[in-house]
Order: C-alpha cells, then sequence, then structure tokens
C-alpha cells in the first residue's frame, strides 16, 4: 500500500457509502460515496427539500431510512448502541429538546445512560462551566426550568450538552438562527477555533460562511463534493 493510500486510511473518521436515502417512500438522495476525515468542517446546502436534514439526521441514524453502509472508524453505526453513538456521533437541532426540570438536569440527563457508564468524561465540570462563560450564559441558568429558557439560551445549552461529550463528529441544524450576532460570532468561534472533532452542518448564517473546508449541495437527489478553493 502507498504511504498516501496509508495516510489516507488513517486519517478517514467516517464513511458513507448510500446507495438511496429516503423520505418517506420517495428516494431523496442517490449513490453517495464519501470519506470523511477528522477535523473536517463539511456545510450542507441545496434547496428546501433537498434532503439535508435527512442526511444530517442519517449520520447519527437518528433517520435509518437508507439502503447501504456508514462506517465510523472503520464500523458499520448500525452496530452501535445508539446511546454510545450519539454521544459520539452529537446531532444539535434548530430546535432542541431538552429534558423537563433544570438547566443542570438536562446537561446531566446523557451521563445516566447504562451504555456511557464507560466513557471518560475528565474535567466534564470544568468543561461545561468554561463554555457556559465563553457562550455567555449565567451559572445562575442551571437552576432554571429548561422549559423557560430562551431559543437562543436552549441552543446554546443544547451545544454545550453535546460539547461536554467531547464527540468526534457534530452535526448542527441552523444552530444560531435565534441568536444575534454577537453570540453568533462568540459561538462560531468556539466551534471552529477549539473544537478538535469534524463540524458538518446546514447553517445559512453569513458569519459562519467563510469557515467550511468542503461544500456538499444537493440537488436532483445528486450530492456534488467541493473542497473550498478548488472548482
Amino acid at each position: 500500500m502507498a504511504l498516501e493510500d496509508r495516510e489516507k486510511k488513517v486519517e478517514e473518521l467516517l464513511r458513507l457509502d448510500i446507495k438511496s436515502l429516503f423520505y418517506g417512500d420517495k428516494t431523496i438522495l442517490r449513490d453517495l460515496e464519501l470519506s470523511v476525515s477528522k477535523g473536517e468542517r463539511i456545510l450542507i446546502v441545496g434547496a428546501t427539500g433537498a434532503g439535508k436534514s435527512s442526511l444530517l439526521k442519517t449520520l447519527n441514524l437518528m433517520n435509518q431510512s437508507y439502503e447501504g453502509r456508514i462506517l465510523l472508524q472503520g464500523e458499520d453505526l448500525r452496530g452501535y448502541e445508539p446511546e454510545v453513538l450519539r454521544s459520539r456521533i452529537c446531532l444539535v437541532m434548530q430546535e432542541p429538546f431538552l429534558e423537563p426540570g433544570t438547566v443542570q438536569e438536562a446537561l446531566d440527563a446523557p451521563l445516566h445512560y447504562h451504555a456511557l457508564r464507560h466513557r471518560d468524561l475528565t474535567g466534564r465540570d470544568q468543561r461545561v462551566k468554561n463554555l457556559f462563560k465563553s457562550f455567555q450564559l449565567g451559572s445562575e441558568l442551571m437552576d432554571q426550568s429548561s422549559e423557560k429558557l430562551s431559543g437562543g439560551e436552549k441552543q446554546r445549552v443544547a451545544l454545550i450538552r453535546a460539547l461536554q461529550l467531547n464527540p468526534e463528529v457534530l452535526l448542527l441544524d441552523e444552530i444560531s438562527s435565534a441568536l444575534d450576532q454577537k453570540t453568533s460570532a462568540i459561538i462560531s468561534d468556539c466551534v471552529f477555533s477549539t473544537y478538535p472533532g469534524t463540524v458538518i452542518a446546514i447553517s445559512h448564517d453569513p458569519l459562519w460562511q467563510d469557515r467550511w473546508q468542503r461544500i456538499w449541495s444537493l440537488e436532483g437527489g445528486t450530492l456534488k463534493d467541493r473542497v473550498r478553493g478548488r472548482q
């Protein structure tokens, strides 16, 4: 095996080999053959109904309506326990769900999953405190009901809940939609400057647009993979 091939194999985090991706009984995407490396920043674009959200949700099996395989470090996603998979590939939605109770309880909820009992989360408490400070959220918010949070607060808390798990991949679906430009810029800097993992996202935020390394453009049931700076 050539050196270039060996390096490519080592760097590969995700591999998509999807023959067909469905929405209901309709095929919305077909013949996806893609490799994703650790630390890449990928933007998904396309018209409404092109399959952006369906593809994003498929990457951690929140959507399982597809034919083919998706591999995480060489292992089929379908072989993982759901809680384990979704702690390694975390999806943060535009309108995230937070468990009833306090914000602290919502943040703690994933830690109670039996499947995560062996997960090393050393430094988690300090990481959460640092993220609250970076995201301009007061510590008093911890004792507040999650149901009373504003849309922007929910988006930030949901992102913190994902980041506390040190996932390999962050899947983001318009997570800055409820944020003002100043806060959006702060979140952007955190995600792109300090988070070492892979980011795959749907975003129309102009403050995020220059950050992407690759663009997956969905049109007419196909995906075009473009590296920024290359035609």
